[in-house]
């Protein structure tokens, strides 16, 4: 049946990303001050993707789909902030190792997400196609196959915890400890806007993978809020 196949490959794509997170996990607790290495040294690797149970919708609920339109987004701004703050100077490592891990972990969410939203349109009988289209960006798969538009993002813009254009433009200028103390702020406050998509995901969403990631969101962004904090108390304010 095409839906289970597509599926399958989604699930193919999670493996893969799990590993490749896995491997950077021990270059951010070496990194890490001591008071935030028990939180954050060894961080939570997503669960393996679960068959979905026999009672499951055909297809995605708006909850879920609309966590996947809203995250991939969310976790691009989250490799913005880290790539700007690798770019500075004057860093300290254990920033360096933050900001180099959540480009490893939310790199590979980033395609597992893609992978999955993929395999959902695919799997959209031929017949739902020509009513209403695939939907992609801007929709929500129903469990009837028909994609219903908007998830409520306001083009993104309005999701909780995202910088704002002159936040990033701001980082961007700075460099040192000015640069490490902005990016920590901005990311305590990003991975919190996570982790309220993630809880609502958790709580209302019904398909398999999608409750698997915000579940891995929860444990590891808020392990991660823990050790920015303990990092931000030690960083000098300029």
């Amino acid at each position: 049946m095409r839906t289970s196949r597509a599926v399958a490959a989604a699930g193919a794509v999670a493996a893969v990303g799990v590993a490749a997170v896995l491997a950077s996990a021990a270059t951010l607790g070496y990194m890490l001050p001591a008071s935030a290495s028990a939180s954050a040294s060894a961080p939570a690797a997503a669960p393996a993707p679960a068959a979905a149970p026999a009672t499951q919708p055909a297809y995605p609920i708006e909850a879920d789909y609309c966590y996947v339109e809203g995250m991939i987004p969310h976790h691009e701004q989250a490799l913005l902030l880290s790539e700007i703050v690798l770019a500075a100077s004057g860093v300290s490592d254990r920033t360096r190792a933050l900001a180099e891990y959540i480009v490893a972990d939310q790199t590979a969410e980033i395609a597992q997400m893609r992978a999955w939203a993929d395999a959902w349109a695919r799997a959209i009988p031929d017949a739902a196609d020509g009513a209403s289209g695939h939907g992609g960006h801007g929709g929500a798969v129903v469990n009837t196959g028909v994609i219903a538009q908007g998830c409520g993002h306001g083009g993104h813009t309005e999701m909780k915890g995202m910088a704002t254009p002159e936040q990033l433009a701001q980082l961007r200028s700075l460099s040192g400890t000015a640069a490490e103390r902005r990016f920590l702020e901005l990311m305590i406050v990003h991975h919190e806007g996570a982790l309220e998509m993630a809880k609502t995901a958790v709580t209302q969403g019904s398909n398999a993978f999608v409750r698997s990631s915000a579940k891995h969101v929860l444990v590891e962004q808020e392990r991660e809020v823990g050790a920015m904090t303990t990092i931000l108390e030690t960083v000098p304010s300029p």
